[in-house]
């Protein structure tokens, strides 16, 4: 049984690294529903009580830095709301209908698309949509690093 659900979890937890990635899944704090799980279903001896709450911390950084990220690289670059939502919506639409490049083109796209909308600048709204998707990845890149040290950490405190 015990083999059973760390299997389970362990699986619950490569999808929260996979949601590090994919947009409108929630990776981190999926990984940190997982753990806080498991560490509740053995009784705290293995996962600890403050483990869990540094994971707790690491979880509200990556929402904080995934937030901020993305609208400072587009701030940076004078992007409109309508740029940014352009950015979210092209990641969402890239993401299934020109996997795995529209991944990256996508977000530029919709960014572009978005600043254009509310610019009637082409060159504003390429450089726009520069920065936005700059701002979008390197979110994008700091969650996907903690996914995999906190996957990490916990495979070595479990084992």
């Amino acid at each position: 049984m015990e083999l059973l659900v760390l299997i389970i979890i362990f699986i619950i937890i490569l999808l929260g690294v996979a949601g590090t990635v994919v947009p409108l899944v929630p990776g981190i704090p999926l990984i940190f529903i997982a753990i806080a799980a498991y560490g509740w279903y053995e009784g705290f001896n293995t996962i600890s009580v403050n483990y869990i709450v540094f994971l707790a911390g690491l979880t509200i950084l990556s929402m904080l830095i995934d937030y901020l990220s993305t609208v400072m690289g587009a701030k940076l670059f004078g992007s409109s709301r309508k740029g940014i939502w352009g950015a979210f919506i092209g990641t969402f639409i890239g993401l299934f209908i020109f996997p795995p490049l529209g991944i990256l083109l996508g977000p530029w796209l919709g960014a572009v698309i978005g600043e254009y909308i509310e610019l009637n600048d082409w060159n504003k709204a390429f450089k726009v949509g520069i920065g936005t998707v700059v701002g979008l990845f390197s979110g994008i890149i700091f969650k996907l690093i903690l996914a995999v040290v906190i996957m990490v950490s916990f495979i070595v405190v479990v084992f």
